[in-house]
């Protein structure tokens, strides 16, 4: 179970314009100040900032002094919002996922899995992706940023 860079950044990122807001620094934010102080490509950040924008976790304001603002403010902001953006699927297990056999979308397929009502891992993964959901959808931005996770 791994978590991507883009992903890893992007939490880093807004979690460091949270902070900047926290002080009183409500103006947008370059992605070249960014970059800088987090140590990731403009070129990359350009990409993540494109998938936020678009889900309206940032906010983009073109012209000069523009940059990027949070698109709400940071206790709104969980972390499963953000992760969920940028990633395909966070499971334990790619059974998990999709219209695969395990998938609790859609229930067992017995013509996908021939070990579905067997299988004793099962539960074992149906278990973390409850405590993933649960823990990412709980803990917010401003969690983050205070260090309550």
């Amino acid at each position: 179970m791994l978590i991507s860079t883009r992903s890893r950044y992007a939490l880093r990122v807004l979690a460091r314009m949270a902070t900047m807001m926290k002080m009183g620094e409500n103006q947008p934010v370059s992605l070249a100040l960014l970059s800088e102080r987090e140590q990731v490509s403009v070129r990359y950040l350009e990409q993540i900032f494109g998938l936020l924008r678009s889900n309206g976790l940032v906010k983009g304001k073109r012209g000069p002094g523009g940059g990027y603002v949070l698109g709400m403010p940071p206790e709104k902001i969980s972390l499963f919002n953000v992760v969920s953006v940028l990633e395909a699927d966070f499971l334990p297990t790619n059974c998990m996922s999709g219209d695969t056999s395990c998938s609790p979308e859609i229930g067992f397929n017995r013509e996908s899995c021939p070990l579905q009502d067997t299988c004793v891992t099962r539960p074992l993964w149906m278990s973390l992706r409850v405590m993933y959901y649960t823990y990412m959808k709980e803990r917010t931005l401003e969690d983050l940023i205070e260090g309550i996770i």
